[in-house]
Order: C-alpha cells, then structure tokens, then sequence
C-alpha cells in the first residue's frame, strides 16, 4: 500500500469512526490517549477534539510529532498516521472545523436517542456533556503505516518507504 491508499482508509472509515488513538510525547515521557475525531481530509489532514488540560495538548505545545491510529476490528487490521499537529484556538479554519463537530454531537445525540427509544444499551453520558473549552488539533500525516499481525507496511507521502522487516513467530 502507498501513502495515499492508507489515508484514504482513514477517509473512508471516518464516518464510522468516533474516536481514534493519539500519541504525544513532550521529549521524554510518551502519552496515548482517546480523543474524539471531527474530520478527515484529503490528501492528509485529520482533524479531532483536545483540551487545554490534557497531557496531549501540553506534550503538543513542546513537540509537534504525533501519531493516530484506529483498528479495523472486522479485518484485524491496524492503521497509523505520523506527522504534526497544530493547535487551533480561533480563526476562519477553527470556525469551519468546529461546525462540521457541532454536526457530529448532533449526529451522535440522535443515534443516542434513537437507540435507547429502541430499547437498545446507550449511556447516558453523551458527548453533549464534554467541556466546552476545546482547541481543535489539525494534523498532518506525513506517513502511514498499516499494522497486521505478521507485518508491517509503511508508505511516506509523497514517495515510497522500504517494508520493514518482520519478525517470524515460532509455530506452536
């Protein structure tokens, strides 16, 4: 897979996708944490949702290396981007950005609504309920990589990386 055809699986997957994994690190102590999606855009920005109070978003101010990823569930298949982030806390991009996320609690409160009228498990806790005190992240993926359990793929916007080496595991 080339750099395009990973991104484009986070594209794809992102009208599903509700939360992705991001990892930080201030120049020292790494950090992952859950943090909710807002958009995807061609040809390789990932938009999603921090706040001023977690370690993400300090590890952020000081490096601006991140890396995102999903699992695909169904295929057994894992997804990363690498690259930089860039905080956003007003202007014409922060606006059109937080309007596509207003869409999504709206989007995400009725599914809520609609699940528990049909007597399906929904928590109560919606994320109508999170801070309202958010900064939007935009990040730039750089690299992609797709993880299976016998190998690893990785592909550099723009050009082509070199397959890393797997290592095989004893037959049981």
């Amino acid at each position: 897979m080339n750099f395009d055809e990973i991104f484009k699986v986070f594209l794809a997957n992102s009208h599903q996708l509700k939360i992705i994994s991001v990892a930080s690190c201030d120049h020292g102590k790494p950090n992952s944490a859950s943090k909710m999606l807002v958009d995807v855009l061609l040809p390789n920005k990932v938009y999603y949702v921090d706040y001023k109070f977690t370690q993400t978003y300090h590890n952020l101010r000081k490096n601006h290396n991140l890396s995102l990823s999903f699992m695909d569930d169904v295929n057994f298949t894992g997804y990363r981007l690498s690259g930089k982030g860039k905080i956003l806390h007003k202007g014409a991009e922060f606006n059109k950005v937080k309007k596509g996320w207003e869409k999504r609690l709206i989007r995400y409160e009725a599914d809520r609504m609609l699940r528990r009228i049909t007597g399906h498990h929904s928590a109560r806790e919606a994320e109508n309920a999170l801070p309202h005190n958010f900064v939007i992240v935009v990040f730039s993926a750089e690299e992609g990589s797709v993880i299976k359990p016998d190998r690893i793929f990785r592909a550099a916007h723009g050009f082509a990386v070199e397959k890393l080496p797997t290592q095989k595991r004893p037959h049981a």
